[in-house]
């Protein structure tokens, strides 16, 4: 339904139901917005359908759609232009399937043996879960695990010196106080040598603290594990040997158990520290002693077409491995800017440092621990929306947008109503910033609501566009969300600059107040595109793009975020959004076997590739993530297609900025990799176009962490 549950109250005027102030409602008055979805029946059976305004009943120019869109109206504008090569034509006028979740056995059909298949994939989010909370707190583990059992070994050398028992009597002494061969000291063990193994390999520890840390801990772990294991075996071939299976001690089971758990950690961190530079040298030396297997994959390797639409990247490129960052942190500009140069100047190095003397948490040491433990312990009271509605001509669908008013007495101390409630203004004096949420999320999520918070507090209205289908809001035909529409975005900040604009002729004041956009994550990667989409038509007067790739082909290879953070991410939105509204949207344009596939992915890439691609009819991935990324219209650098070199001089849509638009990214995301900023000449990237692009990396921070 389009309605929610408490329609009635929703239908009240703000000014009946909220204490709001004239100046907020004047805002709400000049934005001309329906604050009921239009497509909800009021009290006498009409449709709240406001008069859609002229600016507003087109799409702006630049704009990406999608490639082939199944659509339930004739009503298209002609002088829509796409930005893509494969044009099919819309399926008009078919009805959309009814919003809502289906069964698990409907969605296999009624196959139990498919609906069984499909819940053994539901572990990978668990075990992701498990091998990143080893990942997280591996610094600490590492460290005391050693520290445990050096302790261990120097009481059980003590003891030994101590003893002037038999050699049987000894045993059994050692054995009951815990010094020798216990199980507990089995797992410490155990324990200690995968975290060291994880502080040795992993490429954001590595980053953090260089090789010889890592190195050192690991060696003397195993140094200590085997000593450990050699001691189980010698006791017991001697109980064996005595014929006393009386004696305590560690079964021989168990003990084969330890060996293979100490030599398979072992030998899977020297592959992948042999694999550290993405397995170029391995296979090198495979390649001397059987150069046919060589020969064969460079050969298949060829005759790869990247325009084929059953081309997937994800299969055909290499794990660069251990990726260290090989840019430098700071702030990046174009001196020739006058009006970016003034902006870099007015931002003090201290706010755009992330340091501990600058407020960093000094306990979170790496990416994982920067975006996990902040997400979890960081909450944010909720925050009071206003929702408005507005329309996208393209497809007409309408996107709802949270309007977050400051309170009176902002700048002092709150006013109050007669009832005792705070009051909603609008300050015309202050910017108005437009807020794109991340995957699966909206303005309840702590990010956003944080941001919010902060604006209000100084006296901004703060307006969150909710991506289309996304919390509450459902749609109306067949245009599901997908990362490269920037249409929504484009529609939304053209009715704010309308709105405002009237509001600045009704008050006679010189001019307006500025618009600014700010992404985060996802809605980050959308805002990066449509900036550089739009250029000089951008509606917006300034952006900040938060923990969002400029280039999201050089994400296809980031093995380790797929891995560990990927799952998570998948199964959340699969559940909630896929498969909890729109199943039957999916089941309808899928082939039954990429439906299935769908269902049992484990990463939002090979999602992307089940779902979006095909859905939306892109290409390939290559092609979906191409259009979504701000800077996917040149030759991708950090040579991630082999057969390509690094670009130079030419930039693409990104040269088109017209507006202030700041890059804020972390060089140990693990969610969104360094490379996505695209280009390892940053200050190049700055100096592209008018200038107008501002890169601020941070050597840490996560992904929005900080």
């Amino acid at each position: 339904s389009f309605c929610p549950t408490n329609t009635q109250s929703m239908k009240q005027a703000p000014s009946d139901s909220r204490p709001i102030s004239p100046s907020a409602q004047a805002f709400l008055d000049h934005l001309g917005l329906p604050l009921v979805h239009p497509l909800c029946d009021n009290d006498d059976g009409n449709s709240d359908i406001n008069v859609v305004h002229e600016e507003l009943s087109y799409v702006g120019h630049g704009v990406f759609e999608v490639p082939g869109a199944v659509l339930n109206t004739a009503n298209i504008n002609t002088t829509l232009q796409h930005t893509t090569q494969q044009q099919s034509p819309p399926q008009l006028n078919i009805p959309p399937p009814i919003i809502g979740p289906i069964s698990s056995l409907d969605l296999h059909d009624g196959s139990i043996y498919q609906l069984l298949l499909t819940a053994t994939t539901m572990t990978a989010p668990t075990l992701a879960m498990g091998e990143l909370w080893v990942r997280l707190f591996a610094f600490f583990l590492g460290p005391l695990c050693l520290a445990w059992v050096i302790h261990h070994e120097i009481r059980s050398s003590l003891m030994i010196g101590r003893t002037n028992c038999d050699d049987n009597k000894m045993d059994v002494e050692l054995d009951d106080k815990g010094f020798v061969g216990d199980y507990k000291t089995m797992a410490i063990h155990v324990i200690g040598v995968a975290c060291s193994a994880v502080l040795f390999t992993d490429s954001l520890y590595v980053y953090e603290y260089g090789r010889t840390f890592g190195f050192s801990l690991f060696v003397v772990s195993c140094i200590l594990a085997i000593r450990c294991g050699c001691e189980l075996t010698m006791k017991n071939q001697r109980i064996q040997h005595d014929n006393n299976s009386q004696r305590g001690g560690i079964s021989r089971q168990n003990t084969t158990l330890y060996w293979g758990a100490i030599l398979s950690l072992i030998s899977t961190t020297i592959i992948v520290y042999l694999r550290s530079d993405g397995g170029h040298s391995l296979e090198a030396t495979i390649g001397r002693f059987l150069p046919i297997m060589t020969n064969q994959v460079s050969a298949e390797t060829a005759t790869i077409d990247k325009s084929d639409s059953n081309y997937n990247p994800l299969t055909h490129l290499s794990d660069p491995g251990i990726d260290l960052p090989t840019i430098d942190e700071g702030l990046y500009y174009s001196p020739s800017n006058a009006l970016v140069s003034a902006i870099a100047s007015h931002w003090p190095e201290s706010s755009r440092t992330y340091s501990v003397d600058n407020g960093a948490t000094p306990y979170l040491i790496n990416g994982d621990q920067r975006t996990g433990i902040p997400f979890l312990v960081n909450k944010v009271e909720d925050q009071e929306y206003i929702r408005v509605f507005v329309q996208n001509p393209y497809d007409e669908e309408y996107l709802a947008l949270d309007i977050a008013f400051p309170f009176a007495g902002y700048e002092t101390i709150m006013k109050t109503n007669d009832k005792g409630e705070n009051v909603f203004v609008h300050d015309s004096d202050k910017p108005v910033y437009l807020v794109l949420h991340g995957l699966n999320g909206g303005s309840h999520e702590e990010y956003v609501k944080d941001f919010v918070k902060r604006r209000r507090s100084e006296g901004s209205t703060v307006v969150v566009l909710i991506a289309r289908g996304m919390m509450d809001t459902t749609v109306r035909g067949w245009n599901v969300f997908h990362g490269a529409r920037t249409g929504d975005v484009d529609i939304a900040s053209r009715a704010l600059v309308r709105g405002l604009d009237s509001l600045v002729t009704a008050q006679e004041r010189p001019r307006r107040q500025i618009l600014v956009g700010v992404g985060y994550s996802m809605g980050a990667i959308i805002l990066s595109n449509y900036v550089a989409r739009s250029g000089s038509y951008c509606a917006l007067d300034a952006a900040m793009a938060v923990s969002g790739g400029l280039d999201m082909r050089q994400n296809l290879n980031f093995k380790r975020s797929m891995r560990l953070w990927q799952p998570m991410l998948t199964f959340g939105l699969r559940e909630d959004i896929l498969i909890g509204k729109y199943a039957r949207h999916y089941k309808h344009r899928l082939t039954r076997k990429q439906f299935t596939n769908m269902l049992r992915v484990t990463s939002v890439s090979h999602l992307d590739v089940e779902a979006i691609v095909n859905y939306n009819s892109f290409d390939n991935l290559l092609h979906y993530y191409s259009e979504m990324s701000s800077m996917g219209d040149r030759r991708a650098e950090f040579q991630l297609f082999d057969d390509e070199s690094c670009a130079t001089g030419e930039w693409g849509r990104i040269a088109n900025v017209s507006v202030p638009f700041a890059v804020l990214q972390a060089l140990d995301d693990p969610l969104v990799g360094w490379r996505t900023i695209g280009t390892e000449k940053p200050q190049e990237l700055a100096d592209s176009g008018s200038g107008n692009v501002m890169l601020l990396l941070t050597k840490a921070g996560g992904h929005v962490g900080w």
